[in-house]
């Protein structure tokens, strides 16, 4: 194997090498970035309390429960549906469980059910004064759904809002999801990262200042997810134990355990950032080419990521089978638009072994191996 040192090399080509680094660092962490979910359930003038987090434990809570959505600061004012869907549930609960939904003193409150990657979502908001719509109603994205208020569990006027994936239910396990990484104020990215073994509500920073002020009046820095709790989950494609939301474009260091964990990353407006990115692998996308690219992990247990490149809409089917050629799971079956799509595929309950996942996407069509350990 032939090793490459830049400090044998003359400074010019030395320069050259370092150049190309870094643009392929660049480009490898453009490639990753993903864009956001939903649309921001407030107007953009209005900012994320930063002084209770998203998995942040509750110090009045008797039980020290988490926080398991986050605060927006928005007084008696108009808050809108974040996803395309239908009005599932309607109430309103200063203290007790209704429907088996939010026992937590959520007052009026509204669940929108919609859809992300085939997988059901519901977005709660909560201490609302009014609602505006009903059990049933069909909205869209934008669409106003609400006043905002104080009523039930709540020290002051503001919206709870809360993502939920897979179940409405307050006691299903995991199924929380952090919204800074799903909308923010139009202009801005957002960070995200894993700090392996850090102990819960770990002081995560991030320099320069990276909030717009105004509005911003708080927070700057983030903590890793109470996991303690079992209502807290991590992102199913980003796997973080840590988020910052609705950062300026611009580069940053986060640093945390006293300087242990460091990185450097790029953030542009709209995309959300892996801060952990690595150079061990780069997947270059051509222009006006499809992509089928590896899962990762790969082998995995239970769950892995696959993701494909489509230079123009298209209709996408995604579909794994087993080495029989039994198929296992449709993962994509819809029209999808122009861009970088990704797809989890869950092997909960299958056994361990090789299994293909096949796309066909106009007349492009591809498919490769992954391997499922248990």
């Amino acid at each position: 194997m032939l090793i490459f040192s830049p400090r044998k090399q003359p400074k010019k080509l030395r320069i050259k090498l370092m150049a190309k680094i870094l643009l392929l660092l660049f480009l490898f962490q453009l490639l990753n970035a993903q864009s956001f979910r939903l649309r921001r359930p407030v107007p953009d003038h209005i900012q994320i309390n930063g002084s209770y987090l998203y998995g942040e434990p509750n110090i009045r809570d008797p039980q020290n429960r988490a926080h398991t959505g986050v605060d927006i600061l928005v007084r008696y004012d108009t808050v809108y549906s974040a996803c395309d869907g239908i009005v599932y549930f309607v109430a309103y609960n200063p203290n007790d469980t209704v429907g088996g939904y939010e026992p937590n003193g959520a007052g009026n409150y509204i669940f929108i059910k919609g859809k992300w990657e085939g997988k059901d979502l519901y977005l709660l908001y909560g201490h609302l004064s009014r609602p505006l719509v009903n059990a049933g109603d069909s909205v869209k994205a934008g669409d106003p759904i609400a006043i905002s208020g104080n009523t039930g569990y709540s020290t002051g006027p503001h919206l709870h809002f809360e993502i939920r994936l897979g179940s409405p239910n307050y006691n299903a396990f995991r199924t929380r999801r952090n919204p800074e990484l799903w909308f923010a104020m139009k202009g801005t990215g957002a960070i995200y990262g894993k700090i392996v073994n850090a102990p819960n509500s770990t002081r995560v920073d991030i320099s320069p200042d990276p909030k717009p002020r105004p509005p911003y009046t708080t927070f700057s820095y983030a903590l890793t997810y109470n996991f303690n709790d079992p209502y807290i989950g991590s992102d199913d494609v980003y796997g973080e134990n840590y988020a910052i939301g609705e950062v300026k474009p611009g580069t940053y260091t986060i640093t945390a355990l006293n300087g242990l964990y460091r990185r450097t990353v790029t953030v542009r407006a709209g995309e959300v950032v892996n801060a952990d990115i690595s150079t061990d692998v780069f997947e270059e996308i051509v222009a006006g080419r499809f992509e089928l690219f590896q899962n990762y992990p790969n082998p995995f247990n239970s769950s892995t990521v696959i993701r494909y490149y489509l230079p123009e809409r298209a209709h996408v089917i995604l579909k794994v089978y087993d080495l029989l050629g039994r198929q296992v799971q449709i993962l994509v079956d819809e029209e999808k638009e122009r861009g970088l799509h990704y797809a989890v595929f869950d092997g909960t309950g299958l056994s361990s072994g090789v299994y293909l996942y096949y796309i066909r996407a106009g007349s492009f069509s591809d498919s490769k191996f992954m391997v499922l350990v248990k």
